[in-house]
């Protein structure tokens, strides 16, 4: 489990930028998606031009929910509204517990394919889907360049997975109350939430474990300040 530590800072880190700032940066940090040039406000984007017929387009919210005319066949979606993916990923081996296979590495959980809330971000982020195939809209513009993580997760921070605090003794468990880091003093204070509030309805590590698709506040869309490395600390013990 400690290659994963490095994976969660560097791996998956970098790949959910904004695809309306550089890539290499976090994007215009803010509370709130009403802020302009936040990653996942897409108001002002080209593939989203209002368009006075369909009176789609050059909003906000509406590339992925819809308060009407929802596809409520997607699971763990309100209200979607953007076309979901059905693509077939290559997912991390690197757990080291398992079982070794040669050729793939340890099967781990054995799991071979994302699900919950990770779908709904692979809908953009795995490039097999237009941007702008929303609202029953075909689209033509793929995402591109570091936001795009494609189908092969192999390097990517493991997802879908179950959090499971006894697999080699490494993780906190899941009542673990985590700390956030103090940039004033170089030291950590409590947050005072639990390790399982990062997790989904089912326990397990998804991409919203780490980022929060609503709001910038630290960039990179992470859900905290990664400073001291304290969003991987809250789950990894080191």
């Amino acid at each position: 489990m400690k290659k994963i530590i490095l994976l969660a800072s560097i791996g998956f880190m970098i790949p959910l930028m904004s695809i309306a700032q550089s890539t290499l940066g976090p994007g215009v940090t803010g509370s709130s998606l009403t802020v302009a040039g936040s990653p996942h406000n897409f108001s002002s984007q080209t593939w989203n031009a209002y368009n006075a017929t369909t009176l789609m387009g050059g909003q906000i919210c509406q590339p992925c929910h819809t308060p009407h005319n929802a596809d409520m066949t997607v699971t763990d979606a309100p209200l979607w509204n953007h076309q979901f993916t059905t693509a077939t990923y290559q997912m991390y081996t690197g757990f080291e517990f398992g079982t070794l296979v040669t050729g793939v590495g340890y099967t781990g959980y054995g799991v071979t394919a994302p699900d919950g809330t990770s779908k709904l971000c692979l809908s953009c982020h795995d490039g097999s889907i237009a941007l702008g195939a929303f609202g029953g809209q075909i689209g033509s513009t793929a995402l591109t360049g570091g936001a795009l993580l494609s189908t092969d997760l192999r390097n990517d921070h493991p997802i879908s997975i179950p959090y499971d605090s006894l697999v080699g003794g490494g993780l906190h468990t899941p009542t673990f109350i985590y700390n956030n880091f103090n940039p004033a003093t170089g030291g950590y204070i409590t947050s005072g939430k639990k390790v399982s509030a990062k997790l989904d309805e089912n326990g397990k590590v998804q991409c919203t474990s780490c980022h929060g698709p609503h709001a910038n506040r630290t960039g990179y869309q992470l859900g905290m300040d990664n400073r001291g490395s304290a969003l991987c600390l809250a789950c990894h013990k080191k």
